[in-house]
């Protein structure tokens, strides 16, 4: 039947744009729609198998145990009798004997098979055969593999002769209406008396053949049906033979006939297409009058020939086509000319359909539960029985009614008040109505859920008749007193259900808050005290239920539970004070709910306790404004007794819960007392900047930093110590926002160079922290500081200092040097730390100060990328000395640091000195190669070119080279290289893209000049690496190479046509001109060929069979080219260039290199593939 739909979404997509691109989306849909339809009837078969298997393996059983018990011979007697043969044993409640096969497993039964070998005791019953366990179901295709299935089936399966004659048959109608008069004869409605004779045709030959071969039988009837449907609907639109009634009651007619069929049949097929063509009947024939009530009059009657149906066949697919129909259009109407003075001629109509459809799915259950007679007693055995055999509710059919139903309800009454609520509490009462019918039959689950619509409908009727508050308040009781009863009743859905109620007050009260102006938040307090009760109450019975009364993943809701029911009480604050108030209040909160927590034993009390105390300090500080005075803040006292009080809040809080053993035991929340202690220790510290300034703030914070480090040292107290190095990083950071003109001229002193607080104070702080550092790294590992890891800690230290230093130094370059000379002083400066921390982690065997001077080459670049500019010039203004000191200093300390850095930081200093010294010496070379011409032109690419290329050259020679290569040789001959290889790859793809190739004073020879020598000797580096280094990777490796350098060939030679044809043949370097000329067409065209012809020649003469398919696609290339290219210039010299080169040279390639044979391959590598 698939082919059915197939058609019938060809003709809808030819109507609606008349178009062969609409037609087949169209009809694509369609045979998705009925593949659907056969994958259903498959699974229902598959199912009606299983069970006929069930019951065989059933019978088939119980008659080897009849047979077992009929073979039983009758114990031996002394005197010779009569045997008399016993009665057979009846055995209760057994299923009739079936004493013959079926057809499909007589041939398997009959088959002989050896007699097994007689027990030791005859006399003995054998015991009974053990069932062959079922095998495992095997995973089913998913819905990418469906499809594909379906599409190759449709392609090579089943009669495609017939698949195809009826699309062809389909479309040659269809083609016939509407071209009808172009050159023709026949009159027209005789033309189309003929093509309805066809389709009648075809319905008499299909409904004939039905018995012989149904689904031939019903692919011609959907044929006839949809050419009948194509005929009326072109009889009407294409050429107006009959009005838009008389159409309307063809299809009308139609649709009845077909469903007819359907029934007969019992081809749910049809009946879905009669059902697709009879709501399309409204719309093929509208003529835009919008009468509604005979429209929804119309859908009444198919409507109710769908519930008549429905009574019989339980037609999933034919009830939610007959709903989206009747809706789907309906909602289109309502948009387009829906006005509420319709409502009365309307509202009857909706109530219609919604009642129409809610029996219908009433009736499918019905359907379903008759072919059931297994139910058990009981009610919890029947509501589990019924889970079971869910399959007899329609989901669509429960749901989509109210939910759709309920939407144009709203949409239709919204402009009158109370409508809506009371339609909610309408539809609710209906549920729960069909509830209490429903309860005492089979149908236990459609009854919960209808019970569940009926109760969400009637909780909406309350937020659309009340406002935000008052649904608030009303849901959160009202879910608490839920969620109790489906704990006394043990009925999970209510549970959730109350749970998901009090969820929705909670956001209908948040989308009530609004910022106030007397108070933090404006909104209804009561409204926060009812939620957060609800759902404290809410977490209290779940916490006290039992395992048999909750489930699992019930108990784990509990933290949520606790932590929304608190938040709401925290809201009580915010709703009724200001800012220090509402921090002040949740201070406290705080305190009690770690209190409660800790007497309940509740973790998630603790985390709410300590999280909401954080949350007004974070408040308290996010609304503090600056101060006018001498403070930071303008708070002043009070400001300084709230932080206070909350960080005595916050450390108070800790200590009562650091006594307790629950506590103790738990490492997550220990952790979370060091960061509530941390905290508090920082509002303390804060507190300050609310009667004093920055600077004298950070001198506190310095002296109590040191202070506490030292204690901590001392007393061995881990956290402590942390807040002791937390308050040293928070005194710089006061110092650089107190001094914010660190690196320009400081006024209000008379300034001389290395005499003034702006250097010594950072210097100071750099050779503190530098001193701390070392001091670190000597430390022994106390147990109780083994977590912290000292020596990292000592490593951020040395970092901190060293910050500090190059601080105070480069801010002096800063101030007092001149520009021009500002980057060889900092050279030179970074030269001269680097020797004397390289001379200290020499001495003190200090790993961590060693790899700082590493990062010599960094910095050095860093100082690079400032200076350099279009014409920079490394060696002038000193630049030379200070570049000679940095090599120099950068050499002679990884010489001497060998022995004490890592061996990998060494690596990775010997690559970026190397990377530096090529880019200053490429620097120096394209400076000086400027100096030859003052236009941009092929001398700046060439600059940057030549060393990186040398070095290529160089590192792939094998022989070898004094220190350091000799000591890291993978260091600069491969990872050194590596990325100078790939950026001489991008120079040449780049340089030979966008220049020209002008090198003045010289002229342009292609081949010869600048450019393309420096392009080629920048390639034969990079190819040349890339061979010394290719044997260790692997064969692809070398392939890969070979490619990539072939590729960047073709490239060059194609851009050496390009340039030649601007320079001697004056067309302008531009994309369009040089593609558009046919002199650069016909130069492409001939080097390309001669590229190809080398390629196939070379691939001939060495057996590459892959070359010469390379080449001979290129050929493929040129010859569209001269195609579509140079074909289009008539008369052009160009043109015949092109094509006599080309052809001569393929004459050349067809007689010297024809396609060589393929390479014999052993067989344990190509028998995987050869499958």
């Amino acid at each position: 039947m698939q082919w059915i739909f197939m058609l019938i979404g060809l003709v809808v997509g030819w109507t609606l744009d008349e178009s062969f691109y609409d037609a087949g989306i169209g009809a694509l849909l369609g045979l998705g729609i009925g593949q659907a339809i056969g994958l259903s009837k498959l699974a229902a078969q598959v199912r009606q198998q299983a069970r006929q298997l069930e019951t065989s393996q059933k019978s088939v059983i119980a008659l080897g145990e009849r047979l077992r018990q009929l073979e039983v011979p009758a114990p031996a007697s002394p005197a010779v009798v009569e045997p008399s043969i016993p009665e057979p044993t009846p055995i209760a409640k057994a299923p009739e004997l079936v004493w013959e096969l079926p057809a499909e497993l007589a041939p398997v039964a009959m088959i002989a098979e050896p007699s097994p070998a007689l027990p030791e005791d005859a006399w003995k019953p054998a015991p009974a055969p053990r069932p062959p366990e079922e095998p495992a179901i095997p995973r089913g295709p998913n819905l990418f593999e469906r499809a594909l299935a379906g599409a190759r089936n449709w392609l090579f399966g089943g009669n495609t002769v017939l698949r195809v004659g009826v699309v062809l048959l389909f479309l040659g109608l269809a083609f016939l209406l509407r071209y009808a008069t172009e050159g023709m004869v026949v009159p027209i409605e005789l033309r189309y008396a003929g093509v309805a004779a066809a389709a009648v045709g075809l319905l008499g030959l299909g409904w004939w053949l039905r018995l012989r071969n149904s689904n031939y039988g019903l692919m011609l009837q959907g044929t006839g049906i949809a050419v009948l449907y194509l005929t009326v609907f072109a009889a009407m639109r294409l050429h107006p033979l009959i009005d838009p009634s008389a159409a309307l009651g063809l299809l009308v007619a139609v649709t009845v006939f077909s469903a007819i069929l359907a029934v007969t049949q019992d081809a749910l097929g049809l009946a879905c297409a009669a059902a697709l063509g009879g709501f399309a009947a409204p719309i093929l024939t509208s003529t835009g009058a919008g009468n509604h009530v005979a429209l929804f009059s119309y859908f009444a009657l198919l409507n109710a020939g769908i519930l008549a149906i429905a009574w019989f066949k339980a037609w999933r697919l034919l009830n939610l086509i007959g709903f989206v129909g009747t809706f789907g259009i309906g909602f289109a109407w309502g948009m387009r000319s829906y006005t509420p003075e319709l409502l009365w001629s309307t509202e009857p109509f909706l109530i219609l359909f919604f009642l129409m459809y809610l029996a219908i799915g009433l009736l499918f259950a019905r359907r379903k539960l008759l072919e059931l007679g297994d139910a058990p007693e009981g009610r919890d055995a029947l509501l589990r029985w019924s889970a079971a055999k869910g399959d007899y509710v329609d989901g669509g059919m429960l749901f989509g009614p109210p939910l759709v139903g309920f939407g144009l309800q709203f949409a239709l009454v919204q402009h009158l008040e109370f409508a809506a609520a009371f339609s909610a509490l309408g539809l609710g009462i209906i549920y729960m109505g069909l509830a209490r019918l429903l309860s005492g039959g089979r149908a236990l689950l459609l009854a919960e859920t209808c019970l569940a619509l009926g109760v969400i409908f009637a909780s909406l009727a309350i937020p659309l008749g009340l406002d935000a508050r008052w649904t608030a308040a009303a849901w959160a009781v009202e879910g608490a007193g839920i969620f109790w009863l489906g704990l006394r009743q043990q009925r999970p859905l209510a549970r959730a259900f109350g749970l998901l109620l009090q969820l929705g007050s909670a956001l209908a009260f948040l989308s009530e808050l609004r910022i106030g102006e007397h108070s933090l938040l404006d909104g209804a307090p009561l409204g926060a005290l009812l939620l957060g009760a609800a759902l404290l109450f809410s977490f209290d019975q779940m916490r006290k239920a039992s395992a048999e009364h909750a489930a699992e993943w019930e108990r784990k809701g509990l933290p949520v539970l606790a932590s929304l029911g608190l938040s709401f009480l925290y809201l009580l604050a915010p709703l009724l004070l200001l800012t220090q108030g509402t921090a002040i209040s949740w201070a406290i909160a705080g305190l009690a709910t770690l209190f409660i927590g800790l007497r309940i034993g509740s973790r998630t009390f603790l985390f709410t306790a300590f999280a909401v105390q954080l949350l007004g300090g974070a408040l308290f500080l996010v609304r503090l404004q600056g101060g006018e005075g001498a403070a930071v803040f303008n708070a002043g006292w009070s400001g300084l007794l709230t932080a206070s009080l909350i960080g005595l809040a916050l450390i108070g809080g800790m200590l009562l819960a650091a006594r307790d053993d629950m506590v103790r035991s738990d490492v997550r929340l220990l952790r979370g007392l060091s960061v509530v202690l941390l905290a508090g220790l920082v509002l303390i510290n804060l507190a300050v900047l609310f009667v004093l300034p920055w600077e004298s703030a950070s001198g506190v914070w310095a002296a109590s930093g040191l202070l506490i480090i030292w204690l901590s040292l001392y007393l061995q107290q881990r956290v402590s110590f942390v807040f002791g190095l937390l308050l040293q990083l928070v005194g710089g950071g006061s110092f650089l926002l107190a001094v914010p003109q660190l690196l320009g001229p400081l006024t209000g002193e008379g300034l001389r160079p290395l005499a003034h607080s702006g250097f010594w104070t950072p210097m100071v702080l750099g050779l503190a922290a530098l001193i701390g550092a070392w001091r670190l790294q000597r430390e022994p590992h106390a147990p109780v500081f083994a977590v912290l890891k000292l020596q990292r800690l000592s490593d951020l230290l040395l970092v901190w200092g060293a910050a500090w230093w190059t601080l105070a130094l480069g801010g002096e370059v800063l101030r007092f040097v001149p520009q021009a000379l500002l980057g060889s002083f900092l050279l030179g400066l970074a030269a001269a730390s680097v020797a004397i921390w390289a001379l200290l982690a020499a001495r003190l065997r200090w790993a961590s100060l060693g790899v700082l001077c590493t990062l010599l080459m960094p910095a050095a670049g860093v100082a690079l990328l400032v200076s350099a500019h279009s014409y920079y010039h490394p060696a002038a203004q000193y630049g030379w000395l200070a570049w000679l000191a940095v090599f120099v200093v950068h050499f002679i300390s990884l010489r001497r640091l060998a022995p004490v850095v890592p061996a990998r930081m060494l690596s990775i200093a010997h690559v970026l000195g190397c990377w530096m010294l090529i880019g200053v010496l490429a620097l120096e070379l394209r400076y000086g190669l400027l100096r030859l011409s003052a236009e941009y032109n092929a001398w700046r690419w060439l600059g940057w070119a030549i060393l990186p290329s040398l070095y290529l050259v160089l590192a792939a020679a094998p022989r070898t080279w004094p220190w350091p290569v000799s000591a890291y040789p993978r260091e600069y001959r491969v990872l050194a290289a590596l990325p100078l290889a790939v950026l001489m790859l991008g120079w040449f793809w780049l340089a030979n893209t966008f220049s020209d190739g002008t090198a003045n004073p010289l002229p342009y020879v292609p081949l010869l000049n600048p450019l393309e020598l420096g392009l080629l000797f920048a390639l034969l580096g990079v190819y040349l690496w890339s061979r010394s280094v290719a044997p260790q990777r692997g064969p692809r490796a070398e392939l890969a190479a070979q490619g990539i350098a072939g590729l960047s060939l073709f490239a060059f030679f194609t851009a050496l046509v390009m340039r030649t044809a601007h320079h001697w043949g004056g067309v302008p370097f531009h994309l369009d001109a040089l593609l558009e000329s046919m002199l650069v067409q016909a130069g492409l065209s001939i080097v390309w060929t001669l590229i190809a012809l080398g390629l196939m020649i070379g691939g001939h003469l060495r057996h590459r069979r892959e070359v010469w398919l390379i080449g001979a696609a290129l050929i493929a290339v040129v010859v569209a080219k001269l195609f579509f290219v140079e074909l289009s210039n008539r008369g052009g010299l160009a043109r015949i260039v092109s094509f006599i080169g080309v052809g001569g040279l393929l004459l050349v390639v067809g007689y010297f290199a024809p396609l060589p044979p393929k390479r014999a391959e052993p067989v344990m590598e190509t028998e995987g593939a050869s499958s």
